[in-house]
């Protein structure tokens, strides 16, 4: 993906997520630069497609200011992987732009356990039944009024392939997909989503209002042939909610 790419889509889900309210004014130039490290250049790309999309309006010697439609829904979560690596960093710095592309607080550390598949996870991850399989789960606040839970389903087989994964502490699934990465691994990606009314627990610690369902997105990390890797699931309120996903064209042998 390109830097002015990059930049562009964290600041459309921002403004989006209501981070930027409407009327407001965007970082500066140069506060964007330094907060994505790059020139000058793709931010002033970014900001231009920013403007062409109708997100903002520029003004000459004041800056973008955010023209926010009432109709648009306030929670908005991109659905999207990026490389960040550097052009011959020889391996891949995977970034997800929605887990880590917004300013989320951790509300409690995250948990782990050690699980046997029952018939209907292994059906979902794509193990065999009673395939010893690594749980962590992890509650996220924004600060203003929104909460997602994330949950990451790690085989045994995964963790015993690649050492570095060994041990008790909680890695982010982009941390999971480098590592795989930089050990030889090709790793591609597919995601479906659902709605669902949420259980009491999930209704709790979502704060999802009485007789409002969740989204939950479920996403496989898979070798080409279709070993597994990893699972992540990701769980949201639906109330004024929805996941951003980027379509491509995909050739006749990768449909």
């Amino acid at each position: 993906m390109k830097k002015k790419d990059m930049i562009a889509g964290v600041l459309r889900h921002e403004i989006m997520a209501g981070r930027y309210p409407s009327g407001s004014m965007l970082p500066s130039e140069t506060q964007l630069m330094e907060r994505f490290t790059v020139s000058r250049t793709p931010v002033r790309d970014a900001i231009t497609m920013l403007k062409a999309e109708g997100l903002i309006s520029v003004h000459h010697g004041k800056g973008a200011v955010v023209r926010v439609r009432p109709e648009w829904v306030v929670r908005s979560h991109p659905r999207k992987i990026v490389d960040e690596a550097k052009p011959g960093s020889g391996s891949p710095d995977y970034f997800d732009l929605d887990l880590e592309g917004y300013q989320w607080d951790i509300v409690d550390e995250p948990t782990h356990e050690r699980v046997r598949a029952t018939a209907g996870l292994a059906l979902m991850i794509g193990v065999r039944e009673g395939t010893d399989v690594f749980v962590y789960d992890q509650l996220l606040d924004d600060g203003q009024g929104r909460r997602m839970f994330h949950r990451l389903y790690l085989p045994f087989d995964t963790v015993n392939d690649v050492r570095r994964l060994g041990g008790p502490a909680y890695r982010t699934p982009t941390e999971l997909y480098s590592i795989l990465a930089a050990a030889g691994y090709e790793v591609i990606w597919r995601e479906g989503i659902r709605a669902m009314m949420p259980p009491r627990e999930d209704a709790t610690r979502l704060r999802i209002p009485d007789a409002t369902p969740m989204l939950v997105a479920q996403r496989i990390a898979a070798a080409p042939d279709g070993r597994p890797f990893a699972m992540e699931e990701t769980r949201i309120s639906a109330e004024n909610a929805k996941f951003v996903y980027e379509l491509v064209c995909a050739s006749g042998d990768q449909q």
